[in-house]
């Protein structure tokens, strides 16, 4: 299987969990993964109608078009009860544990030597204002999951899914502020 092949794969599943929240136009799919999954998994709207049109064919979705006076009709996808089964064998399977990330900044620290320590540094404490900002939306993101939906058997796996953005966010502040202070020194 290519790279390419485990991201649609990968996409369509995403799709497939988010319509188990119910039905959703194309267009409210994105806005549900911009609300929730967008700090680990995300997809453009490039990616999410194929998907869909995908989907449709394999009957793991259905689609009803809802006609809006003055505006373009509203295409609306149901997830099917073999969309359902896809879903769940897919959650089910044993998965292939990979860590591949490409780091721009890591990049450029490791051939820092070629630019004055000053850039570096700034270039580190950038990111550390950015990692600290993100770590104020993961807090953020939590309250909101406890207050507004703490009923919903959803939750603690969301909230799993958002420690793990706030440890991970977390740990790169402390990476920045050790490697600032290895830097100057």
């Amino acid at each position: 299987m290519t790279r390419r092949e485990g991201k649609e794969n990968s996409s369509m599943y995403a799709i497939l969990g988010i319509l188990t929240l119910g039905p959703q136009t194309g267009y409210d799919i994105k806005k549900q993964m911009e609300r929730s999954t967008s700090y680990f998994w995300n997809e453009n709207y490039g990616q999410i109608y194929p998907q869909l049109s995908k989907l449709l064919a394999k009957n793991d979705v259905t689609m009803q078009v809802e006609t809006q006076e003055g505006k373009p009709d509203r295409k609306v996808y149901t997830l099917t009860e073999q969309g359902t089964q896809t879903l769940t064998a897919w959650l089910s399977k044993p998965m292939e544990h990979t860590f591949s990330e490409k780091n721009v900044l890591l990049l450029r620290l490791f051939f820092g030597h070629n630019v004055p320590l000053e850039i570096n540094i700034r270039h580190i404490d950038e990111f550390k204002n950015t990692m600290q900002e993100k770590l104020q939306v993961f807090i953020t993101l939590e309250e909101s999951l406890r207050n507004c939906h703490s009923q919903d058997n959803n939750l603690k796996y969301w909230l799993l899914t958002t420690n793990y953005g706030k440890i991970q966010v977390k740990a790169l502040i402390q990476w920045c502020e050790e490697s600032i202070e290895e830097l100057k020194s």
